[in-house]
């Protein structure tokens, strides 16, 4: 924690006007406390660079801040900060630069992220989810009418299920513990209560994948229930609970099914899909601090490791 006070006027009124600006675009509580935080390093920085000003400020200095951080110690752990801890400061400097900018300051080019030094996420393209999507329809002839509407049924869990887990990028366990109640069709959110760490969050969903869900919650569920009764969203052929498992099995049999042999060498888990659907919304320009809170990530950090992507 950064507990040296800012002398320069200048800074001290604009730390407390990027606060309140983050405030206002309705930042979290925890979001708005890192921010401070970093700027609030960084601003020390300038200060001790004999920089009291943001017309001062040379680029070769702000783009030092960057190796001061990658020599500085993790204050509390004692080594040093980990490529996904110095990214969330770059992404609150740059968020500042935002801020600064929408104030009159001069323009100020944004810091590069640092490359993750994490093991490697397992991320399809945009086209391969789409073959997922288009295999679930492709069609299996059966001798009986009623074995015929059954693998219907189960096409459509197939579609269901990747809207929940790429759609809505929901963990493993939050999408096998969706119950019936926790889909809100007319709010268009899915309320996953049982979330890591117990925190329960609310999902946005788009109208595509939302129709997917709503066409196995009406139909396809209802067929595969059978006459038996539970709440739980995802249903087997038996009309039994589906866990990740056997949802997982699901995914790989359309992995196999799609003759993509791409993307079956990657052997996408579920887990994939949320990987994939927060590395294109990181692509399509949505925020970092959205990303974070649609994925129900605790802090910055976690969500993060998908920022190196900006430097492609």
């Amino acid at each position: 924690m950064i507990t040296r006070e800012i002398t320069s006027l200048q800074f001290n009124e604009l730390e407390s006007g990027f606060i309140r600006w983050l405030q206002t675009l309705n930042y979290s509580e925890e979001t708005v406390k890192t921010r401070k935080r970093n700027i609030r390093e960084f601003l020390l920085y300038l200060e001790r660079c004999s920089i009291e000003s943001v017309e001062s400020m040379p680029d070769e200095k702000i783009k030092l801040f960057v190796r001061y951080l990658q020599r500085r110690e993790n204050r509390r752990y004692g080594s040093g900060l980990m490529n996904a801890s110095i990214n969330v400061s770059i992404g609150s400097v740059n968020k500042f630069f935002e801020y600064l900018q929408q104030t009159g300051s001069p323009v100020v080019d944004n810091l590069k992220y640092m490359e993750n030094n994490y093991k490697s996420k397992n991320i399809l393209t945009m086209n391969e989810i789409s073959q997922l999507y288009e295999t679930t329809y492709r069609k299996h002839h059966f001798a009986n009418d009623y074995t015929q509407a059954k693998q219907e049924a189960v096409s459509q869990r197939d579609r269901a299920m990747l809207s929940i887990y790429y759609g809505c990028g929901l963990r493993k366990s939050e999408g096998a513990n969706l119950n019936t109640g926790d889909i809100l069709i007319e709010r268009k959110l899915v309320h996953v209560r049982k979330g890591k760490g117990s925190k329960e969050r609310y999902v946005p969903v788009t109208d595509n994948n939302l129709k997917y869900i709503a066409e196995y919650l009406n139909i396809g569920r209802t067929l595969l229930l059978a006459g038996n009764e539970t709440d739980i969203f995802f249903i087997g052929q038996h009309g039994e609970a589906c866990g990740d498992q056997a949802l997982s099995a699901r995914l790989k049999r359309l992995v196999k099914n799609s003759g993509n042999s791409v993307l079956r060498a990657k052997k996408p888990s579920l887990h994939t899909l949320r990987h994939s659907i927060a590395t294109h919304l990181l692509q399509q320009g949505m925020e970092i601090e959205l990303i974070q809170k649609f994925l129900g990530h605790s802090s910055l950090e976690a969500t993060q490791i998908y920022t190196h992507l900006l430097n492609d």
